[in-house]
């Protein structure tokens, strides 16, 4: 079976399984739990610094679930899927207009990933120039009012050279 969602009704199931989710104020940390309907895990999400979230999700859907996700306005965001295999393996998703598109997850098949959002401002806090704004080489993430940048690199793994001491 395929359940179609809106984005108002997935938020809609969300906000229900708020209600029985872990929730540490002190700390800006909150451990939602996945909503039966759709199947089982969860999202830790973290503000690390102000208006920028780690979420870190290990999830796993009883039917395929899509998200009919209309056309708004996206922050930047770094997505690393490390388990899901239909998927490219990380994103970059930069922020700006995204375009409408259907969100895709597969029945049965766990998906565990670590998501960075934030506002592309903060990439002129983290990395100023002289005048404080965004550096030029950045400036590809942060579009505003056009359509966003969406880069797809390919994830690697590091291999020590010998010699080389690990921290």
């Amino acid at each position: 079976m395929t359940i179609t969602l809106t984005t108002k009704e997935w938020n809609q199931l969300w906000a229900e399984a708020e209600m029985n989710s872990q929730k540490n104020p002190e700390s800006n940390e909150f451990i939602y739990q996945m909503p039966r309907l759709l199947g089982k895990g969860y999202v830790r999400d973290i503000e690390v610094y102000p208006h920028l979230r780690l979420s870190i999700g290990d999830s796993e859907y009883h039917d395929d679930v899509l998200i009919k996700v209309p056309e708004y306005n996206h922050p930047l965001q770094f997505d690393v899927e490390l388990l899901r295999v239909d998927t490219d393996d990380i994103l970059i998703s930069g922020a700006g207009v995204q375009r409408s598109w259907i969100a895709k997850n597969p029945k049965s098949q766990r998906s565990v990933g670590v998501w960075i959002q934030m506002p592309p401002e903060l990439l002129g806090t983290f990395f100023p120039t002289a005048g404080g704004e965004i550096p030029s080489q950045f400036s590809l993430l942060a579009k505003g009012n056009d359509w966003q940048t969406m880069l797809y690199p390919k994830k690697t793994t590091a291999v020590p050279q010998s010699g080389t001491a690990n921290h």
